[in-house]
């Protein structure tokens, strides 16, 4: 069957006098766009034809009601966040700001600390320092719409240092690994390599409660693994990009067509089906998306353009769809959006200056949008990264770490706070230090988590099935200590 569709777009290049390399060319292309192509195993067909659900915009769609979105920033490359956050002043007998500016040296921060104070009263000292760029998110942690989740990492389990060397706990694989670490980060079961994104899961299971599609899931930049859900369970995620609905190319539109008749088919195959239900719903939620996005304006278009980085398209482009809610009728939304470089091997300074200004630059624009809209306090702002970076320099920059500190926001947080624990000793021999500033996790991303999901909607029966290493830690953040509501 999809052997004739290629045949026939083959020589139909021939038939139009088309060079014999440009209807290969063709070939090729369809070839590797069949869910047979993208499978191992036999894929068997079905005689039914697809159906999909024609989706289209309502003329004056009813406001909706309760909505809610996860917004989840990932920074790649390992941030450095221990020049993101800078213990200054109230330390007790730790002396722990002398301890930064010994052990950090030549990659320290000495001066223009943008301070902050610890309400919580369970960290080492009680007043800190953002990096310096950070100047809008010290506005939102002051105002109490911003929470710093210190010492967090990947763990399977609680971990000591002794137990580390010694391999009497599990430990997440290949530590310090920019793949593996980014997967582990992003699917939150470091023991299961074939474990689904911990924002996917959460997507099946808020399906599962309502017995409804009342879940979407964005990717602004790629197919992150922390969006991926079981086969057939929800929507896969849309691509979109900085400039909003990527479209197709020149030449994906000549094939567009043929690709869609090479999928027509239902298949008895989970895998070919999953790659045939994919591709087709792609198609159709594009032209819908398309016609969403080109509806909506934002209040303030010169700030982003003020902004001027991809990363601030990007927010742009999660704002906009969040502006088209009532018209996608959308209920439960996630999206991914991801900032590169802060692999700083060779950078003790510089480069985090101007990345943490974009990070600034388009919070800023990204927050301010979402409160004209009223929306600010139904989402939540999630920074994440694969690891932190070592405490101490390699002469020129720092290294692959593992424990990092990183910021969650929304106008309905419960702010100006930590949570987790901040290392009260980082010196070589300190007890979370495993070499060279390489300190453990206190705290898993299950801890956070555990309280966003709640948050979201889930019922606190299906915690485990979304987080499943969740009863293996005891500082779990419950879902009044990171909310307002």
């Amino acid at each position: 069957y999809r052997r004739r569709i290629i045949e026939a777009a083959a020589r139909r290049d021939i038939s139009r006098e088309a060079a014999h390399e440009a209807a290969l060319r063709r070939a090729m292309q369809l070839f590797a766009l069949t869910p047979e192509f993208q499978i191992t195993n036999n894929l068997q067909l079905s005689p039914t034809v697809r159906t999909l659900p024609q989706e289209t915009l309502p003329e004056d769609p009813e406001p909706v009601t309760g909505y809610k979105a996860i917004v989840y920033l990932f920074l790649g490359g390992g941030l450095d966040s221990f020049n993101l956050v800078v213990p200054t002043g109230g330390c007790g007998a730790t002396n722990l700001p002398n301890q930064y500016m010994q052990v950090r040296d030549d990659v320290a921060i000495t001066g223009g600390l943008l301070g902050i104070t610890d309400t919580s009263g369970s960290q080492p000292c009680t007043q800190f320092g953002l990096h310096p760029s950070m100047t809008h998110v010290r506005s939102l942690y002051n105002a109490g719409e911003a929470a710093v989740m210190a010492g967090i990492g990947p763990l399977v389990e609680p971990l000591t240092k002794e137990e580390y060397e010694e391999s009497i706990k599990e430990i997440p694989p290949a530590l310090f690994a920019h793949n593996t670490q980014t997967d582990v980060t992003q699917t939150v079961v470091p023991q299961d390599k074939t474990a689904n994104g911990v924002l996917g899961r959460l997507g099946d299971w808020i399906n599962l409660q309502e017995s409804a599609e009342i879940f979407d899931a964005y990717s602004i930049s790629g197919s992150p693994a922390v969006l991926e859900g079981a086969p057939g369970m929800s929507r896969p995620a849309d691509v979109l990009s900085g400039s909003g609905v990527a479209g197709l190319t020149p030449v994906g539109e000549r094939v567009e067509k043929k690709v869609l008749e090479l999928h027509q088919h239902d298949a008895a195959s989970v895998f070919g089906e999953t790659v045939s239900a994919k591709v087709s719903s792609t198609f159709s939620r594009m032209e819908l998306l398309g016609e969403a996005l080109q509806g909506a304006s934002l209040s303030n278009p010169g700030c982003w353009d003020s902004a001027n980085s991809y990363l601030a398209y990007q927010f742009r482009t999660v704002a906009t769809v969040m502006k088209q809610r009532d018209a996608l009728e959308a209920k439960r939304d996630v999206f991914y959006v991801e900032h590169g470089g802060y692999d700083t091997h060779s950078d003790n300074g510089p480069a985090l200056i101007e990345l943490l200004r974009e990070v600034d630059n388009s919070i800023k624009c990204f927050t301010e949008e979402l409160e004209s809209q009223g929306i600010w306090a139904n989402v939540t702002l999630v920074t994440a990264s694969e690891f932190g970076r070592t405490l101490t320099s390699n002469g020129l920059g720092t290294d692959h770490g593992w424990a990092g500190n990183h910021l969650v926001m929304g106008g309905d947080v419960r702010g100006r706070r930590f949570f987790g624990q901040y290392p009260s000793d980082i010196r070589e021999n300190a007890p979370l230090n495993i070499g060279r500033g390489r300190m453990i996790p206190t705290m898993s991303w299950d801890a956070v988590w555990h309280a966003v999901v709640q948050w979201f909607g889930l019922e606190p029966a299906n915690i485990a099935d979304v987080l499943p290493n969740a009863g293996n830690f005891n500082n779990l953040i419950g879902l009044n200590d990171l909310y307002r509501q």
